[in-house]
């Protein structure tokens, strides 16, 4: 595998692993009643809708995201706006360090309600306490996809250290990634018990069953990716026409089978506006509008995502919306060996999307494209082409939602490059992981930094 040296510097500001449990400076205690303890939430809470990234993502991370992979052409970039966004994913991977600090620091909070809320059995106590779950559960997603190596057939690789009490003197060290599957499914059905009523908490069952089918997806678990997916469907079916556009369309409201999403206060439309415009710098790139060829005059998604001269058009969203579900059982079901059940979903999928159209048959699918990035599929086996029709519609339907780079990731973690000022921009396949922090592997005596940062400065 190739390396680079990678300038990791942090400041001092950095939250490191080693203090995510330091919250008692002096003058502050700890909180006692539920009202307490879901202040604490509240804050967690209203940054969601504030649009800031630590638990769901925002504007601003979908479009770094989209910018690092095939979905943009980096290489058409205009500038001088183009140098507000980054040009591939090594420009940005200092930053990621800090995510992961904040991402244990909401993990300190969920931690110090859990195990210090006494009222447990009102339904202010069930609310504020699966809520903690939830929320706790879904930063160790977070975790798991980001700086850890894909899980499919990787569950005795590195997970990332597993924290679930209040410990001012712990020091942790890496569990394996199915043990951070596990603590991630463990809060997320802690979560669904407590049946969360009041719609203020956001994580609602709904929700987690849909987290939970993306967290079984990402683990390679189908068969109850199958399950999750389909009891979320049953109760957010699948938009089309008008339904659908009005959906999209809506900027900073959750409407729709939208079943949670950042960003959604009125005054956070001009930052919004703001970052569309910056990464609509960089054009669409071919091999996306290329899968429109077939049906780009009756597929719903063409007009909507990009002009005639490849400018972007779709808005930014980081949400959970009911088709990521169709998309999670289509696949599932074709790894669990159900072609035709997989046949079924993927058409069921495209009549929602495409006027008129005709249903695959095995023998009417597409060959897949052999100039495609992706060669291999999460299992490591070759593209076929139910699959490549599968991941093609995924390509298309969360374009500028953040999805593209863990489909990525999760598919080989392809090389790819592009180039600036006479000199060649790599994403190796490494970087896919993103680092710890460089603080925490200096202060916590056999923690392990993720392979190829074992050289940075």
């Amino acid at each position: 595998m190739k390396k680079t040296f990678i300038i990791l510097c942090i400041g001092a500001v950095l939250c490191s692993c080693t203090k995510y449990l330091d919250i008692k400076p002096y003058g502050q205690t700890i909180p006692q009643t539920a009202e307490e303890f879901s202040a604490l939430l509240h804050y967690h809470l209203d940054l969601i809708d504030q649009g800031e990234e630590t638990i769901l993502g925002n504007i601003s991370s979908v479009c770094d995201y989209e910018c690092y992979t095939d979905n943009l052409e980096a290489i058409l970039q205009s500038y001088p706006k183009g140098n507000y966004i980054p040009l591939y994913i090594g420009d940005q991977l200092n930053d990621k360090q800090l995510y992961y600090s904040n991402l244990y620091a909401v993990i300190r909070d969920c931690n110090i309600i859990i195990d210090g809320l006494e009222e447990r059995n009102t339904q202010v106590g069930k609310d504020v306490l699966g809520t903690a779950h939830a929320i706790r559960g879904v930063c160790y997603y977070n975790l798991l996809r980001n700086f850890c190596e894909p899980a499919v057939n990787n569950g005795n690789g590195l997970g990332v250290p597993v924290v679930t009490h209040f410990d001012m003197e712990d020091r942790v060290l890496r569990s394996t990634i199915s043990q951070t599957v596990q603590q991630a499914e463990s809060d997320m059905l802690a979560a669904i018990s407590y049946d969360i009523s009041d719609e203020i908490y956001r994580f609602n069952s709904d929700v987690m069953r849909g987290y939970l089918a993306r967290l079984y997806f990402w683990a390679g678990n189908w068969s109850n990716a199958i399950v999750y997916a389909r009891q979320v469907l049953e109760k957010y079916p699948l938009l089309s026409g008008n339904a659908y556009l009005s959906m999209m369309q809506e900027a900073t409201t959750m409407t729709g089978n939208m079943l949670i999403k950042s960003c959604i206060h009125s005054d956070k439309r001009a930052e919004y506006n703001s970052a569309m415009d910056y990464v609509a710098c960089r054009p669409v790139s071919k091999s996306l509008v290329g899968l429109y060829d077939a049906d780009k005059e009756n597929d719903i998604r063409y007009s909507l995502s990009f002009s005639n001269r490849r400018i972007l058009t779709k808005n930014a969203f980081s949400c959970l919306r009911s088709a990521e579900m169709q998309l999670i059982l289509a696949e599932s079901l074709y790894h669990d060996n159900d072609t035709e059940g997989a046949l079924s979903a993927l058409n069921e999928f495209r009549r929602n999307r495409i006027t008129g159209v005709i249903d695959y048959t095995m023998e009417t699918l597409p060959a897949v494209n052999e100039d495609d990035i992706i060669k291999e599929d999460a299992l490591g086996n070759s593209m076929t082409p139910l699959l490549y029709a599968i991941l093609n519609e995924r390509r298309k339907e969360f374009f500028m939602e953040g999805d593209r780079w863990y489909e990525l990731k999760r598919n080989g973690r392809p090389e790819m490059w592009t180039t600036k000022n006479g000199l060649k921009y790599t994403t190796f396949e490494y970087m896919y992981t993103f680092p710890l922090p460089v603080e925490d592997i200096e202060l916590v005596e056999g923690l392990v930094q993720n392979p190829g940062y074992d050289e940075a400065i």
